[in-house]
Protein backbone atom coordinates (compact mmCIF):
# COMPACT_ATOMS: atom_id res chain seq x y z
CA UNK A 1 0.00 0.00 0.00
CA UNK A 2 1.17 3.51 -0.76
CA UNK A 3 2.58 5.34 2.23
CA UNK A 4 -0.05 7.99 3.06
CA UNK A 5 2.38 10.34 4.77
CA UNK A 6 2.79 12.71 1.77
CA UNK A 7 -0.95 13.31 1.89
CA UNK A 8 -0.61 14.64 5.43
CA UNK A 9 1.34 17.68 4.28
CA UNK A 10 -1.16 20.54 4.39
CA UNK A 11 -0.78 24.32 4.53
CA UNK A 12 -0.47 25.85 7.99
CA UNK A 13 -2.60 28.87 8.91
CA UNK A 14 -0.69 31.94 10.03
CA UNK A 15 -2.15 32.44 13.48
CA UNK A 16 -0.93 31.68 16.99
CA UNK A 17 -2.31 28.69 18.88
CA UNK A 18 -3.28 30.95 21.80
CA UNK A 19 -5.41 33.10 19.51
CA UNK A 20 -7.06 30.04 17.98
CA UNK A 21 -7.85 28.73 21.45
CA UNK A 22 -9.61 31.98 22.37
CA UNK A 23 -11.65 31.92 19.17
CA UNK A 24 -12.48 28.24 19.58
CA UNK A 25 -13.91 28.81 23.05
CA UNK A 26 -16.34 31.42 21.79
CA UNK A 27 -17.22 29.48 18.64
CA UNK A 28 -18.36 26.52 20.73
CA UNK A 29 -20.67 28.77 22.74
CA UNK A 30 -22.13 30.23 19.55
CA UNK A 31 -22.66 26.80 18.00
CA UNK A 32 -24.51 25.58 21.09
CA UNK A 33 -26.74 28.65 20.99
CA UNK A 34 -27.64 28.02 17.36
CA UNK A 35 -28.20 24.35 18.12
CA UNK A 36 -30.71 25.28 20.82
CA UNK A 37 -32.72 27.16 18.19
CA UNK A 38 -32.79 24.08 15.97
CA UNK A 39 -33.61 21.73 18.84
CA UNK A 40 -36.57 23.87 19.87
CA UNK A 41 -37.64 24.11 16.25
CA UNK A 42 -37.76 20.35 15.90
CA UNK A 43 -39.71 20.05 19.14
CA UNK A 44 -42.28 22.50 17.81
CA UNK A 45 -42.61 20.47 14.63
CA UNK A 46 -43.01 17.24 16.60
CA UNK A 47 -45.63 18.82 18.88
CA UNK A 48 -47.65 20.01 15.90
CA UNK A 49 -47.39 16.62 14.22
CA UNK A 50 -47.27 18.29 10.86
CA UNK A 51 -44.70 19.48 8.41
CA UNK A 52 -43.10 22.91 8.53
CA UNK A 53 -43.15 25.57 5.87
CA UNK A 54 -40.40 24.70 3.39
CA UNK A 55 -39.18 26.83 0.51
CA UNK A 56 -36.84 25.68 -2.21
CA UNK A 57 -33.73 27.32 -3.60
CA UNK A 58 -32.87 26.13 -7.12
CA UNK A 59 -34.84 22.85 -7.16
CA UNK A 60 -37.10 20.71 -5.01
CA UNK A 61 -34.15 18.69 -3.71
CA UNK A 62 -32.66 21.84 -2.10
CA UNK A 63 -35.00 23.06 0.67
CA UNK A 64 -34.66 25.83 3.23
CA UNK A 65 -36.74 26.46 6.37
CA UNK A 66 -37.34 29.38 8.70
CA UNK A 67 -35.01 27.71 11.19
CA UNK A 68 -32.10 27.82 8.72
CA UNK A 69 -32.57 31.59 8.71
CA UNK A 70 -33.11 31.91 12.47
CA UNK A 71 -29.99 29.92 13.21
CA UNK A 72 -27.89 31.89 10.73
CA UNK A 73 -29.13 35.23 12.06
CA UNK A 74 -28.12 34.21 15.59
CA UNK A 75 -24.69 33.00 14.46
CA UNK A 76 -23.93 36.07 12.36
CA UNK A 77 -24.88 38.49 15.12
CA UNK A 78 -22.83 36.56 17.66
CA UNK A 79 -19.77 36.35 15.40
CA UNK A 80 -20.00 40.03 14.51
CA UNK A 81 -20.20 40.87 18.19
CA UNK A 82 -17.24 38.73 19.19
CA UNK A 83 -15.05 39.21 16.11
CA UNK A 84 -15.99 42.45 14.33
CA UNK A 85 -12.96 42.28 12.02
CA UNK A 86 -13.72 38.78 10.71
CA UNK A 87 -15.47 38.15 7.41
CA UNK A 88 -18.57 35.93 7.50
CA UNK A 89 -20.02 33.86 4.68
CA UNK A 90 -23.29 32.10 5.45
CA UNK A 91 -25.10 29.45 3.45
CA UNK A 92 -28.32 31.45 3.37
CA UNK A 93 -27.14 35.08 3.44
CA UNK A 94 -23.83 34.96 1.59
CA UNK A 95 -21.13 37.42 2.64
CA UNK A 96 -21.99 39.74 5.53
CA UNK A 97 -20.65 43.22 6.19
CA UNK A 98 -19.20 43.96 9.62
CA UNK A 99 -21.11 46.78 11.36
CA UNK A 100 -18.79 48.91 13.47
CA UNK A 101 -21.27 49.07 16.33
CA UNK A 102 -20.93 45.32 16.90
CA UNK A 103 -17.35 45.76 18.13
CA UNK A 104 -18.46 46.89 21.59
CA UNK A 105 -20.99 44.11 22.22
CA UNK A 106 -20.39 41.10 24.41
CA UNK A 107 -20.62 37.40 23.63
CA UNK A 108 -23.84 35.37 23.99
CA UNK A 109 -22.54 33.96 27.29
CA UNK A 110 -22.02 37.44 28.71
CA UNK A 111 -18.21 37.35 28.66
CA UNK A 112 -16.33 40.21 27.01
CA UNK A 113 -15.24 39.35 23.48
CA UNK A 114 -11.74 38.02 22.99
CA UNK A 115 -9.39 40.14 20.96
CA UNK A 116 -6.88 37.75 19.39
CA UNK A 117 -3.90 39.32 17.65
CA UNK A 118 -4.98 38.67 14.05
CA UNK A 119 -4.39 42.05 12.46
CA UNK A 120 -2.18 40.64 9.71
CA UNK A 121 -4.37 37.66 8.85
CA UNK A 122 -7.49 37.43 6.74
CA UNK A 123 -10.06 35.52 8.77
CA UNK A 124 -13.26 34.21 7.24
CA UNK A 125 -16.05 32.17 8.81
CA UNK A 126 -17.85 29.63 6.67
CA UNK A 127 -21.23 29.12 8.32
CA UNK A 128 -23.77 26.37 7.77
CA UNK A 129 -26.61 27.16 10.21
CA UNK A 130 -28.45 23.88 9.55
CA UNK A 131 -26.51 21.17 7.80
CA UNK A 132 -29.08 18.49 7.04
CA UNK A 133 -32.13 20.61 6.20
CA UNK A 134 -33.88 17.74 4.40
CA UNK A 135 -33.50 15.60 7.53
CA UNK A 136 -34.77 18.43 9.73
CA UNK A 137 -37.79 19.10 7.53
CA UNK A 138 -38.74 15.42 7.69
CA UNK A 139 -38.22 15.25 11.47
CA UNK A 140 -35.22 12.94 11.05
CA UNK A 141 -33.04 14.03 13.99
CA UNK A 142 -29.62 14.02 12.30
CA UNK A 143 -28.43 17.54 11.49
CA UNK A 144 -25.86 20.02 12.76
CA UNK A 145 -24.55 23.54 13.05
CA UNK A 146 -21.17 24.00 11.38
CA UNK A 147 -18.73 26.89 11.93
CA UNK A 148 -15.43 26.78 10.06
CA UNK A 149 -12.74 29.45 10.24
CA UNK A 150 -10.33 30.01 7.37
CA UNK A 151 -7.10 31.91 7.98
CA UNK A 152 -5.69 33.26 4.74
CA UNK A 153 -7.82 30.68 2.94
CA UNK A 154 -6.58 27.71 5.00
CA UNK A 155 -9.01 25.75 7.24
CA UNK A 156 -7.81 26.52 10.76
CA UNK A 157 -10.67 25.95 13.18
CA UNK A 158 -13.90 24.01 13.19
CA UNK A 159 -16.91 23.50 15.43
CA UNK A 160 -19.77 21.15 14.57
CA UNK A 161 -22.69 20.74 16.96
CA UNK A 162 -25.37 18.05 16.64
CA UNK A 163 -28.11 19.37 18.93
CA UNK A 164 -30.33 16.29 19.10
CA UNK A 165 -27.51 14.07 20.35
CA UNK A 166 -25.81 16.96 22.19
CA UNK A 167 -22.48 16.16 20.55
CA UNK A 168 -20.07 19.01 20.03
CA UNK A 169 -16.99 18.41 17.88
CA UNK A 170 -14.26 21.04 18.05
CA UNK A 171 -10.73 21.46 16.72
CA UNK A 172 -8.15 24.08 15.86
CA UNK A 173 -4.85 23.78 14.05
CA UNK A 174 -2.24 22.28 16.35
CA UNK A 175 -4.65 21.90 19.28
CA UNK A 176 -6.17 18.50 18.53
CA UNK A 177 -9.81 17.49 18.10
CA UNK A 178 -12.42 16.75 20.76
CA UNK A 179 -15.96 15.43 21.17
CA UNK A 180 -17.67 17.04 24.16
CA UNK A 181 -14.25 17.98 25.49
CA UNK A 182 -12.67 14.53 25.17
CA UNK A 183 -9.90 13.87 22.61
CA UNK A 184 -10.90 11.91 19.52
CA UNK A 185 -8.89 9.92 17.02
CA UNK A 186 -9.54 8.41 13.60
CA UNK A 187 -9.88 4.64 13.23
CA UNK A 188 -7.05 2.22 12.44
CA UNK A 189 -9.12 0.28 9.87
CA UNK A 190 -7.39 -1.17 6.86
CA UNK A 191 -7.65 -2.33 4.10
CA UNK A 192 -10.41 -0.50 2.22
CA UNK A 193 -12.35 -3.76 1.93
CA UNK A 194 -12.89 -3.64 5.71
CA UNK A 195 -13.87 0.04 5.80
CA UNK A 196 -17.22 1.67 6.54
CA UNK A 197 -17.66 4.75 4.32
CA UNK A 198 -20.10 7.62 4.05
CA UNK A 199 -21.08 9.92 1.19
CA UNK A 200 -23.73 12.31 -0.11
CA UNK A 201 -25.32 13.24 -3.41
CA UNK A 202 -25.61 16.65 -5.11
CA UNK A 203 -28.89 18.51 -5.38
CA UNK A 204 -28.80 18.34 -9.21
CA UNK A 205 -28.45 14.55 -9.27
CA UNK A 206 -31.65 14.18 -11.30
CA UNK A 207 -30.36 16.29 -14.17
CA UNK A 208 -26.57 16.03 -14.11
CA UNK A 209 -24.38 13.09 -15.07
CA UNK A 210 -21.95 14.25 -12.36
CA UNK A 211 -24.19 12.78 -9.68
CA UNK A 212 -21.91 10.48 -7.61
CA UNK A 213 -23.81 7.35 -8.63
CA UNK A 214 -20.82 5.72 -10.35
CA UNK A 215 -18.49 6.46 -7.42
CA UNK A 216 -21.12 5.11 -5.03
CA UNK A 217 -21.32 1.80 -6.89
CA UNK A 218 -17.53 1.55 -7.10
CA UNK A 219 -17.10 2.12 -3.37
CA UNK A 220 -19.92 -0.31 -2.56
CA UNK A 221 -17.84 -2.96 -4.32
CA UNK A 222 -14.51 -1.86 -2.83
CA UNK A 223 -15.48 -1.31 0.83
CA UNK A 224 -17.30 -3.23 3.51
CA UNK A 225 -20.30 -0.89 3.29
CA UNK A 226 -21.35 2.66 2.36
CA UNK A 227 -23.84 4.82 4.27
CA UNK A 228 -25.64 8.01 3.27
CA UNK A 229 -27.05 10.06 6.17
CA UNK A 230 -27.44 13.61 4.86
CA UNK A 231 -25.04 15.91 6.73
CA UNK A 232 -21.58 16.50 5.30
CA UNK A 233 -20.39 18.17 8.51
CA UNK A 234 -21.32 15.12 10.57
CA UNK A 235 -19.94 12.74 7.94
CA UNK A 236 -16.54 14.34 8.45
CA UNK A 237 -16.85 14.34 12.24
CA UNK A 238 -17.73 10.64 12.23
CA UNK A 239 -14.50 9.98 10.33
CA UNK A 240 -12.65 12.05 12.91
CA UNK A 241 -13.99 10.08 15.87
CA UNK A 242 -13.58 6.68 14.20
CA UNK A 243 -17.24 5.84 13.64
CA UNK A 244 -16.58 5.98 9.90
CA UNK A 245 -13.32 5.15 8.16
CA UNK A 246 -13.74 7.37 5.10
CA UNK A 247 -15.99 9.86 3.33
CA UNK A 248 -16.16 11.40 -0.13
CA UNK A 249 -18.47 13.86 -1.86
CA UNK A 250 -18.55 16.08 -4.93
CA UNK A 251 -20.29 19.39 -5.70
CA UNK A 252 -19.87 20.29 -2.06
CA UNK A 253 -19.66 23.87 -0.74
CA UNK A 254 -17.04 25.38 1.61
CA UNK A 255 -19.62 25.96 4.34
CA UNK A 256 -20.40 22.22 4.31
CA UNK A 257 -16.84 21.03 4.89
CA UNK A 258 -14.63 23.85 6.24
CA UNK A 259 -15.15 22.92 9.90
CA UNK A 260 -15.05 19.16 9.36
CA UNK A 261 -11.77 19.26 7.46
CA UNK A 262 -10.01 20.75 10.48
CA UNK A 263 -11.63 18.25 12.84
CA UNK A 264 -10.56 15.29 10.68
CA UNK A 265 -6.99 16.51 10.36
CA UNK A 266 -6.61 17.30 14.05
CA UNK A 267 -7.91 13.81 14.85
CA UNK A 268 -5.06 12.32 12.81
CA UNK A 269 -6.89 11.87 9.52
CA UNK A 270 -6.40 13.13 5.97
CA UNK A 271 -8.61 15.40 3.85
CA UNK A 272 -7.88 16.18 0.19
CA UNK A 273 -9.57 16.75 -3.13
CA UNK A 274 -10.17 13.84 -5.52
CA UNK A 275 -6.56 14.01 -6.80
CA UNK A 276 -4.95 14.13 -3.36
CA UNK A 277 -4.41 17.90 -3.51
CA UNK A 278 -5.65 20.83 -1.44
CA UNK A 279 -8.19 22.35 -3.85
CA UNK A 280 -11.28 21.12 -2.00
CA UNK A 281 -13.05 24.48 -2.05
CA UNK A 282 -12.16 25.46 -5.61
CA UNK A 283 -13.01 22.03 -7.02
CA UNK A 284 -15.96 21.50 -4.66
CA UNK A 285 -14.93 17.96 -3.74
CA UNK A 286 -13.50 16.21 -0.72
CA UNK A 287 -12.11 12.84 0.32
CA UNK A 288 -11.51 12.31 4.03
CA UNK A 289 -10.21 9.21 5.74
CA UNK A 290 -8.20 7.75 8.59
CA UNK A 291 -5.15 8.09 6.32
CA UNK A 292 -4.57 4.35 6.13
CA UNK A 293 -7.12 3.86 3.33
CA UNK A 294 -6.72 7.26 1.69
CA UNK A 295 -4.54 6.17 -1.22
CA UNK A 296 -6.90 3.27 -1.92
CA UNK A 297 -9.91 5.64 -1.93
CA UNK A 298 -8.16 7.94 -4.39
CA UNK A 299 -7.40 4.91 -6.57
CA UNK A 300 -11.10 3.99 -6.68
CA UNK A 301 -11.99 7.53 -7.71
CA UNK A 302 -9.27 7.61 -10.39
CA UNK A 303 -10.24 4.23 -11.82
CA UNK A 304 -13.94 5.18 -11.87
CA UNK A 305 -13.17 8.39 -13.77
CA UNK A 306 -11.05 6.51 -16.26
CA UNK A 307 -13.76 3.93 -16.84
CA UNK A 308 -16.28 6.70 -17.49
CA UNK A 309 -14.03 8.62 -19.90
Amino acid sequence: MMNPSPLRHTPSPEIAARDLALILHQATTIARGAGAILREGLRQIEAQREGIAVRYKSRDTDPVTEFDHRSEAFIVEALQSAFPDHRIVGEEGGAYEMPIEHAARSNPDGAPPARPSTAHSQLEWQVDPLDGTVNFAHRFPVFAVSLGLLVNGVPALGVVYAPMSDELYAAAHGLGATLNGQPIRVSDTRPLAHALLNTGFPYDRRESEENNFDYFLAFQRASQEVRRVGSAALDLCWVACGRMDGYWELKIQPHDIAAGIVIVREAGGVATDFDGGQEMFARRQVVASNGLIHAAMLDVIRETRQARA
